[in-house]
């Protein structure tokens, strides 16, 4: 008999993202609802100074190597950081949403900055460094934040690309606003200093122009800026509307809500975009009204935050399962092996001594009955409040056994997600998703609807809950855990199947995704949309704000 071997490659262990596929869905939407912005893109201003430094690369005689570009880019990008730092400390304003709040490398170079006095001196090349172990070094890629976290929306947007090891700019747009930038900054004095590997105070505070606060002082660079972000031009299509109707929604609730009585702005974060896009409410209980094309965004996002509450949902009752499986330590080798198991559990009775209901189909008649508004989103028993409750309860895991307030949490959630869909419309109206797509992410929202009305009637309650335990929790994890064996060779196991039965490996954090808003917040001050409070403890439209507005919800 003959026999042929080969070279296996080495697996690595991570973490690993999405261990259910129950965020992918999310992550999709939000690309969709805010392209071209990201959850690393944290400044506007970076969206010139990029091309610019490109270009102003090019402007240099002589010869050039990929060594030389790479050491340039990794200067620059230094320079830029500590710019910013210095100009914060200049001013004594101590805002760092207006300077350097964002920029890359701040956490290295912070200090170094910080430490400067009158005359003092610091080479640029002590952060630079790449060598691994290196405590100074700024930043891992050798582009540094550019090819890290900028490049790719750049290329989407036409201003950059990579191609070839060689990072350029674009001859129509990323010249163009390379240009722009130029106009206002002093580029001699910027390369002097990247030449010179010296930085002072002095220098810095006569490059306070690269601030990221002076972007407004940059007439022709900040109306480039607003051509991108608010496609003024139309240039870029649906997604360039999509983009402007995003940030038009984000501009139009902060005009809406309700302020304290002598503030300077109502109070916004993320978790008030949640509930206002999902139930089309503001806080006050009165309608968000929008204009009909907007509304169809907002109403993307609502379904956004659906299938976030469904996520969060999910994730608590995996995490639970997994620990109580780690602390009880049976001998269980299948997905029904621990359903069964799971159902006659103290987690779960406990569970339903909290839900008070027998069967699932009691739990949804009482559900329906007991659901608060849509409106009333502040409402403890409505399930945009449970999410933060079953999240707060999560993190209060090391102070005690959360496990069965948890899992009847997470259940109260599911429940309020069954009672408030709408079986007249698609699952997922108005965003479509391709015919093939759940097969790979079977936790959905249409599987929840299908599921909600054929399978789980019925059951008791203890069947239910260990049901979505094990085929939500063990079985998915173990298809996503395994695909991304097959084709990354990535090891993101959290349970393992093995000769002693299921065993966990790593217990997995329940979390929101994270789609966007922060940095579309911050990109919106930066371009002078808005003004923020140093703490961001309130917000306020700013005149340019309410132009930008007018044209935004059309």
């Amino acid at each position: 008999m003959t026999s042929t071997t080969a070279w296996v490659k080495k697996t690595y262990s991570t973490k690993g993202l999405d261990p259910l596929g129950v965020q992918a869905p999310c992550i999709s939407l939000y690309g969709r609802l805010l392209p071209d912005i990201t959850n690393v893109t944290d400044r506007a201003r970076y969206y010139s100074f990029y091309p610019w430094m490109i270009w102003a690369y090019d402007q240099l005689s002589g010869s050039k190597s990929q060594d030389d570009l790479i050491e340039w880019v990794r200067r620059a990008d230094c320079l830029y950081t500590m710019i910013g730092i210095r100009h914060r400390i200049k001013t004594g304003d101590n805002n760092f949403l207006k300077h350097d709040s964002g920029l890359i490398g701040t956490n290295t170079l912070r200090s170094a900055v910080s430490g400067m006095g009158p005359g003092e001196t610091v080479k640029l090349s002590q952060y630079t460094v790449q060598e691994e172990n290196n405590p100074n070094r700024y930043f891992k890629n050798p582009f540094g934040g550019l090819k890290q976290y900028y490049l790719g929306t750049f290329d989407s947007l036409g201003l950059m690309a990579f191609k070839d090891r060689a990072i350029r700019y674009t001859d129509t747009k990323g010249k163009s606003i390379a240009e722009a930038v130029d106009a206002s900054v002093d580029r001699k004095l910027y390369v002097e200093t990247i030449h010179s590997d010296v930085v002072t105070v002095e220098k810095l505070d006569a490059l306070e122009a690269f601030c990221p606060c002076r972007l407004l002082s940059s007439h022709q660079e900040h109306e480039t800026l607003l051509d991108i972000f608010f496609d003024r031009t139309s240039e870029y299509g649906d997604t360039g509307s999509r983009r402007r109707r995003t940030l038009g929604l984000f501009l139009d609730l902060i005009k809406k809500l309700p302020q304290k009585e002598g503030g300077k702005g109502p109070f916004f974060d993320h978790n008030i975009f949640r509930g206002c896009a999902y139930s089309g409410f503001l806080p006050d209980g009165t309608s968000w009204k929008l204009p009909d094309s907007s509304n169809l965004v907002r109403s993307g996002w609502a379904i956004y935050q659906r299938n976030e509450i469904l996520s969060v949902a999910v994730q608590c009752i995996f995490w639970l399962s997994l620990n109580y499986l780690e602390e009880k330590k049976p001998l269980l080798h299948t997905t029904e092996n621990f359903q069964s198991w799971f159902a006659s559990s103290d987690c779960v009775s406990e569970a339903i001594d909290i839900l008070n209901f027998a069967d699932f189909n009691t739990a949804l008649r009482v559900t329906t009955s007991n659901l608060p508004p849509l409106e009333d989103w502040l409402n403890d028993n409505h399930e945009i409040a449970k999410v933060n409750q079953a999240l707060k309860t999560y993190g209060e895991n090391n102070k005690g056994d959360v496990k069965s307030k948890l899992l009847a949490l997470s259940a109260q959630i599911l429940l309020g997600l069954m009672v408030r869909d709408d079986p007249t419309k698609p699952a997922y109206d108005p965003v479509g998703f391709p015919p093939e797509y759940f097969s790979v992410y079977p936790i959905n929202l249409e599987s929840l609807r299908q599921l909600g009305n054929n399978k789980w009637p019925g059951m008791t309650m203890a069947n239910w809950l260990a049901w979505i335990a094990a085929y939500w929790g063990i079985e998915a994890h173990l298809r996503v855990a395994l695909r991304k064996l097959r084709y990354q060779s990535k090891d993101t196991f959290h349970v393992l199947p093995t000769d002693q039965g299921l065993v966990v490996a790593d217990l997995p954090d329940p979390t929101y995704t994270t789609p966007r808003f922060s940095q579309a917040i911050q990109i919106l001050q930066d371009i002078g949309a808005i003004d923020r409070g140093p703490s961001n403890e309130w917000v306020k439209i700013t005149q340019l704000g309410e132009k930008l507005l007018g044209g935004s919800l059309d």
